[in-house]
Parts: structure tokens; C-alpha cells; sequence
């Protein structure tokens, strides 16, 4: 990553306002530290996923279909891998072998490549601005030094909604306000407190983005592939300095 990106992150948390304790639901709290600390000493992680995100600007609407497949591995291996809309030709993949960090654009047939964060959670922050609404919020999170304490920050409120079920599974359900969105997260109630389900709304010139990302799944210390984090450059595809933007 950027020094300018990392000196932008580290102002923007040192300076988040302190928040009123009774603003943050501690049984919340709590579940948002055993998820964390699930994840936190993780040697390696997978997950496979869902996102769809849909706009809303003054009546115009827009969504898209994302399948995810997570991989990493510490200190500095990450691997996504996507569907966009269900097209394998479509979609961002990103990937950070220990030595390049590589984003290829696949309906541009275009790549960037870079010199790759030496840690894993510096790449996951540089994951986030491939954007969440493509590849969701909660890989970056989970693969960070402090997983608990890096999703409370920003959070100026929480609350707890109940127990619900994903796709079957009994879970948590928390809303969380910050200044910039809201956000929702379902962690399992049964068994380790895995995420299953995150949501996103925020505002901005562009309309109203729903993005609901949905996982399972989830294993932890299980050795990934060997072509996992392995990046060939398809024969038509272009280096280029700097993405253009699109899938």
C-alpha cells in the first residue's frame, strides 16, 4: 500500500470522536469481540460469498450479483476471486502473492500491479477501495490485526436487533450507525461466531447503495491451494498503470 494511503487511514481513526458508552450496546460489544478474536490469530482464512448491491438514484435503479471466493494467508497472502452476475469473464479478481498486489479487471481485460503491503492487513485496507459494494466489508476486516476493534471504529452507536436466521443458521443481528453509513452484521449463535451476514446502505451524489453480502463456508487454519495466490495474465490481457474503473 501507498505511505499517503496508510497516513490517510491512521489520521482518519486518530481522529474518530469518542463515543458515549451508553450508545454502544455492550451485549454487542461483546459479540463483535468473540467474532474478532475468532478471526484475529487465524494463520489462514477462507470464505465463500455473495454480494448484491442495488442503487437507487432518484428513481433510477441499478444492482449487480457478485460471487466471492476468499482466501488468505499470513503475513501477506491474499486471493478473491469473482463472478459478476454470474459471468466468469466479469468481475474483479485481486490478488497479493507476498511480492505483487494485482488487481485485474476482467471485462476490461486490464490489470494494475504494484508492490504488494508486506502484511495482510494492510491488504485487506487496500482491498476496500476495489469497493465494497463489488467485494464487501467483511474480508478486510477479518484478516486485520484487530479484527473487533477495527469494525467499532467509526461506529458512533450500536444496537441489538435479535435472533434471526441466515440461510438456516440462527444469528445475531446488530445495526451499527458512523458518520459517512449504516451498517448491519449477523454473527452465528451457534458454534464458533462466524459472519454470516453483513449489510451497507450509504448515500451519496450517486443515490442511495443497499449492498447485503452474505457468507459460508468459513475455514480457518486450513492451507489453501497452491495455485491460490498465483496470478497468470491471460494472453489478452493489458498492463496498465492505473484501472479505468468497471469489472
Amino acid at each position: 500500500m501507498k505511505p499517503v494511503i496508510l497516513a490517510a487511514v491512521a489520521l482518519a481513526v486518530s481522529a474518530l470522536p469518542i463515543v458515549a458508552d451508553d450508545k454502544l450496546d455492550p451485549k454487542v460489544v461483546e459479540i463483535v469481540k468473540r467474532t474478532g478474536d475468532l478471526y484475529k490469530n487465524a494463520k489462514a482464512i477462507h470464505a465463500e460469498g455473495t454480494v448484491v448491491s442495488k442503487r437507487d438514484n432518484n428513481g433510477e435503479k441499478r444492482g449487480i450479483n457478485v460471487t466471492l471466493v476468499y482466501d488468505s494467508e499470513r503475513p501477506n497472502h491474499l486471493s478473491l476471486k469473482t463472478k459478476l452476475d454470474g459471468d466468469a469473464k466479469k468481475g474483479p479478481d485481486v490478488i497479493a502473492d507476498g511480492k505483487n498486489l494485482t488487481i485485474y479487471r476482467k471485462a476490461l481485460q486490464q490489470y494494475v500491479q504494484e508492490e504488494s503491503p508486506d502484511n495482510i492487513a494492510e491488504i485487506g485496507l487496500r482491498l476496500l477501495q476495489v469497493g465494497p459494494g463489488t467485494v464487501g466489508m467483511a474480508f478486510a476486516h477479518v484478516v486485520a490485526e484487530d479484527p473487533a476493534d477495527l469494525l467499532m471504529q467509526g461506529v458512533n452507536s450500536c444496537s441489538y436487533v435479535g435472533l434471526e436466521k441466515v440461510d438456516g443458521t440462527p444469528a445475531h443481528h446488530m445495526k451499527f450507525s458512523q458518520d459517512q453509513f449504516d451498517w448491519e452484521m449477523w454473527v452465528a449463535a451457534e458454534g464458533k461466531p462466524f459472519i454470516v451476514q453483513m449489510l451497507r446502505i450509504a448515500e451519496g451524489e450517486n443515490g442511495k447503495v443497499r449492498s447485503t453480502e452474505t457468507y459460508k463456508n468459513w475455514k480457518l487454519d486450513a492451507p489453501p491451494g497452491k495455485q491460490a495466490f498465483t496470478f497468470v495474465p491471460p494472453k489478452d490481457a493489458k498492463k496498465v498503470d492505473e484501472s479505468q474503473g468497471g469489472q
